[in-house]
């Protein structure tokens, strides 16, 4: 009984470990990949509403609803909206101030604060719809034989 105690408490132990410092279940990782398998549609300068703000920290991945600024193809404001509906501007201090937040693919290029935090703006809203899938035939029942 103490072995299968243990072995359940090893387990638990491993899972939960594994699900706090994997990054495949992170909310980046995951649109990434939508994002590659589907693509997205152009961003055009202007404002858009409802963009997901990425900030990975070590192995702690944080995504926040945000709103940007694109000005001649790259983000020139960012701001982080509240529970209450309400924006504040996210101005972190930039590890490299040269660098433009450039978009690709609906995913701007990876920017490093000077904490190291690495700061991702993807929109959601431009993910380009899945693709056609063919209808699988259903497989006959054991009846009909």
């Amino acid at each position: 009984m103490k072995k299968l105690f243990l072995l359940t408490i090893l387990v638990a132990g491993i899972s939960r470990l594994s699900a706090q410092t994997g990054d495949e279940a992170s909310c980046y990782t995951q649109w990434a990949k939508a994002f590659e398998v589907r693509g997205a549609d152009d961003i055009k300068d202007g404002w858009h509403d409802g963009v997901v703000l990425s900030i990975r920290s070590g192995s702690r991945t944080k995504c926040f609803t945000a709103k940007v600024e694109v000005t001649e193809g790259y983000i020139k404001e960012i701001f982080i909206k509240y529970v209450d509906g309400k924006f504040e501007v996210y101005k972190p201090e930039w590890k490299y101030t040269d660098q433009k937040a450039t978009v690709t693919n609906g995913i701007t290029k990876t920017m490093q604060t000077m904490d190291d935090d690495l700061v991702n703006v993807i929109f959601i809203n431009h993910l380009k719809p899945k693709k056609k899938a063919y209808e699988i035939a259903p497989l006959p029942e054991i009846d009909d034989f």
